[in-house]
């Protein structure tokens, strides 16, 4: 595939390489224990859309991955294959499972991003809803200190709030598919596949002053976002713009991100998808785009929504894609960095 980049982004320059990325391997997502019809899972994971690796007390290193279609958490082993759920907050008629053919779309919280913690010496993971829709406005926390996941919803429509208020952000619409904690700093990935004024940009808070939003909103104001940032990472052969899905913190201390070029109408409609990239971004703003390229080694057209480092090899990189199909499992990919 090649990326039309342009030469400059906001005063901070821009590359992008010639060579790609090709798929290693892939695995289709199947929970291990099969469908659990009392809960509302399907046999398998369904739209994935961010991933993260923590150590689980009992299991060992996992990699949970977040959908955006389903209020489960998957913990994979990518090595044995094994995959595990854990249940979330049930929506209107106790259902889990969300989809246009069910009526329930827009039921979901539509969690789009995830990230490791550690709270009060404990592994924990917040993950992120869009922000695309109201109901979407919202994160969910669950913590590993006990015998099983203790699992929170967090409303937090002030500070989305003031994340569309910021239109610097936004744009038009919301639509957050990343989260990076960098020490006390959380930053977020606005994807800029929307109507209108449509927005690919960065910005950060406190996780600090965040987490104690969450915890007492009436007695912690919610963060406003510092050091916003705009992005254009150009357009693929296709003449459809690459915006960001995803982003993770590599080890070196780079930021890593995934792009999609998907022709969709606004930022809660699906649409086809031309092409991919994985992308580089450093702290004074330079960044760069490398095509991903399937195991034939053609473009990439796979939604590709999650991306985590593997801890133990941090050259490897594993992906999450988003079949787009109610009756379609996730995939996970693996990649080498050049």
């Amino acid at each position: 595939m090649k990326i039309q980049s342009p030469s400059s982004l906001r005063g901070a320059s821009s590359s992008l390489s010639a060579d790609g990325l090709r798929v290693l391997s892939r695995q289709k997502l199947h929970y291990t224990d099969g469908a659990d019809a009392a809960r509302d899972r399907p046999a398998h994971v369904r739209a994935g859309s961010g991933c993260t690796f923590i150590d689980v007390p009992g299991q060992g290193r996992r990699l949970a991955v977040v959908q955006d279609d389903a209020a489960f958490i998957a913990l994979v082993d990518p090595r044995s294959g094994r995959v595990d759920a854990i249940e979330l907050p049930a929506r209107a008629g106790g259902l889990r499972h969300f989809d246009t053919a069910r009526g329930n779309k827009m039921d979901k919280l539509d969690l789009e991003s995830i990230a490791t913690l550690s709270l009060d010496g404990a592994p924990a993971l917040l993950a992120m809803g869009s922000g695309s829709d109201r109901v979407r406005e919202t994160f969910v926390l669950v913590r590993f200190d006990g015998s099983a996941p203790i699992v929170e919803e967090l409303p937090a429509g002030a500070f989305f709030a003031g994340m569309k208020r910021d239109k610097d952000f936004a744009g038009d619409e919301l639509n957050v598919e990343g989260m990076v904690v960098d020490g006390d700093r959380v930053r977020f990935f606005n994807r800029g596949n929307g109507a209108g004024d449509a927005r690919d940009a960065v910005g950060e808070v406190s996780l600090g002053r965040l987490l104690a939003h969450l915890r007492d909103p009436l007695l912690h104001a919610a963060p406003l976002l510092q050091r916003v940032r705009g992005f254009d990472l150009g357009v693929d052969t296709a003449g459809t713009r690459l915006t960001f899905t995803e982003a993770t913190k590599h080890p070196d201390g780079r930021t890593l991100f995934l792009a999609a070029a998907e022709a969709s109408p606004n930022a809660i409609d699906d649409g086809d998808v031309t092409g991919t990239a994985l992308g580089t971004l450093h702290d004074d703003g330079t960044w760069s785009l490398v095509p991903l390229l399937d195991e034939r080694g053609g473009p990439l057209t796979d939604k590709v929504e999650g991306l985590a480092v593997d801890p133990a090899d941090p050259c490897r990189v594993w992906i999450v894609v988003d079949k787009d199909a109610a009756n379609a499992p996730a995939e996970l990919l693996q990649v080498r960095l050049a």
